[in-house]
């Protein structure tokens, strides 16, 4: 069972399937804060440890890289993030399978301070520095 944070570009359709699966699902809507930028919406996951699930690669990208980088820069200790999930556009149903998969196959802590992204003709991939590696729930390192 995973606490996730629905991101405003995720489909509404998505929270209903997951909490039948027995997730804890908050959505941006339900907090009234869709207009919120995306740094507000990180941070609100990171404060309650929710892991964030999102649509929107590139500014996340972006602000998973300077949750990693600034805090050194500047001496500075953040605890990691719970996770940012990216869900490549798709039918409900089969963001549904693909989190479903993730979440329950991977532990908390391969999750954590990570970034993944899901396209339907590839999978999961992690990224890994610059680079996007295959990730495999079923199998983690």
């Amino acid at each position: 069972m995973a606490d996730l944070y629905l991101d405003n570009d995720v489909s509404l359709r998505l929270a209903p399937l997951l909490r039948a699966a027995g997730h804890r699902v908050t959505t941006t809507r339900e907090l009234g804060l869709a207009a919120a930028t995306d740094d507000v919406q990180l941070l609100i996951a990171a404060r309650r440890s929710w892991v964030l699930v999102t649509s929107n690669r590139r500014d996340f990208r972006l602000l998973h890289d300077a949750w990693r980088t600034w805090p050194e820069a500047f001496g500075m200790v953040l605890p990691a993030h719970p996770g940012i999930l990216v869900l490549e556009h798709a039918p409900a149903a089969e963001q549904f399978q693909a989190l479903e998969a993730l979440v329950t196959e991977a532990p908390a802590s391969v999750v954590e301070g990570e970034f993944f992204w899901w396209r339907r003709t590839e999978g999961w991939r992690r990224l890994l520095g610059t680079a996007w590696e295959p990730y495999n729930p079923g199998r983690h390192p």
